[in-house]
């Protein structure tokens, strides 16, 4: 297992003091459902400790540091990162919803909490609050250009993601999924954010265009990368180490990475096995599959390699993260933090 990388945290309490700043004063109750959901208080609105990783918040701040190391351009990069981090949470809530999720970080939803409608407008507030983080930038002497830009890419990646949202949930109705399709979904629904997590970084530290569309598309790799870890993590992982069991996706039929795989790779008897296992759930929807089954799956994934096409589709999105990294001429010293970051992200246990 590959260390933690210290960017993770070397910009933590400078981006949360620039999301905290987005939110108004004397505000209605709705305002404590989004610090809840950011992990800053806890159900009683006492003060708690609860935040994600903050990997896209490390991403934008890593994007400027890969143009330059001023401090005035830093801070203005952190408005652009507290905005990126406010959408993806905005995104969580609204998650948990639609896949009916009572946990997260090891404490209810939102939507468990105080009902699903209110979570949905909380998770339509957070998306507002970005907005009003990222024109932070403009206070703290960001060109307004620049803002605008960050403002116009973080729209465009936020639709993306919505779009891969919606083809993730028309997945569960289909038994025809290909893989091409699926990573095209992933680089939507994961890549895009934390592409545009290291081209507003980099717009709001000066870059050009072409140095901040080059960031993008090294995220959107970065992206994918996390996603074929994801899935390999929800099968084979280490369930101390996961801190849920695993076989999880196996048990909810979930069409991940490794799964279609097995659906294109499998001989076809257990091709024809397996489809009709997953077929089943569209008859019997929110029933787990049966240990029984659980098991069979888990012995083709074994039987048919799966672990190791997942690991190697994960090795070579990583490898073009590099690639398309390079291609931004970042300053050197930055290299060494993105590249530690995605061998993270690659290796990570949970």
């Amino acid at each position: 297992m590959t260390d933690q990388p210290a960017a993770l945290s070397r910009y933590h309490d400078a981006v949360q003091a620039q999301m905290r700043a987005a939110f108004p004063t004397g505000s209605l109750p709705i305002y404590d459902m989004a610090r809840y959901a950011l992990g800053w208080q806890d159900e009683n609105g006492e003060p708690a400790n609860a935040s994600g990783k903050g990997a896209r918040a490390a991403l934008t701040m890593l994007g400027a540091e890969a143009i330059t190391d001023d401090a005035a351009a830093l801070e203005r990069a952190a408005a652009g990162a507290a905005a990126v981090e406010l959408v993806h949470n905005f995104s969580l809530v609204h998650d948990d919803v639609q896949d009916g999720d009572l946990e997260r970080r090891g404490r209810p939803t939102v939507w468990t909490i105080c009902g699903v409608a209110q979570a949905i407008n909380t998770g339509d507030l957070m998306r507002e609050l970005a907005d009003a983080a990222l024109r932070r930038a403009l206070t703290l002497g960001a060109p307004a250009e620049s803002v605008l830009e960050a403002s116009r890419r973080l729209n465009h990646a936020t639709m993306l993601m919505i779009e891969g949202q919606y083809l993730d949930l028309t997945f569960e109705q289909r038994l025809d999924v290909e893989v091409d399709e699926y990573l095209g979904m992933v680089e939507r629904k994961t890549g895009a954010m934390m592409g545009v997590s290291l081209a507003i970084g980099a717009t709001l530290a000066g870059a050009s265009q072409e140095q901040a569309d080059a960031l993008d598309r090294a995220g959107r790799r970065l992206g994918r990368c996390f996603q074929m870890r994801d899935d390999w993590l929800g099968i084979w992982a280490d369930p101390d180490a996961l801190g849920k069991p695993t076989d999880a996706d196996i048990r909810r039929r979930k069409k991940s990475f490794p799964i279609l795989f097995a659906l294109s790779q499998a001989p076809a008897d257990a091709r024809r096995e397996l489809t009709e296992i997953y077929r089943s759930a569209l008859d019997d929807e929110g029933n787990d599959l049966p240990d029984a089954q659980v098991e069979w799956v888990h012995h083709l994934l074994d039987e048919i390699g799966a672990d190791d096409a997942t690991d190697q589709a994960a090795r070579e999105e990583y490898e073009a993260f590099r690639t398309e990294l390079s291609a931004c001429r970042p300053r050197p010293q930055a290299v060494s933090d993105l590249e530690a970051l995605a061998l993270f992200t690659l290796e990570r246990d949970r």
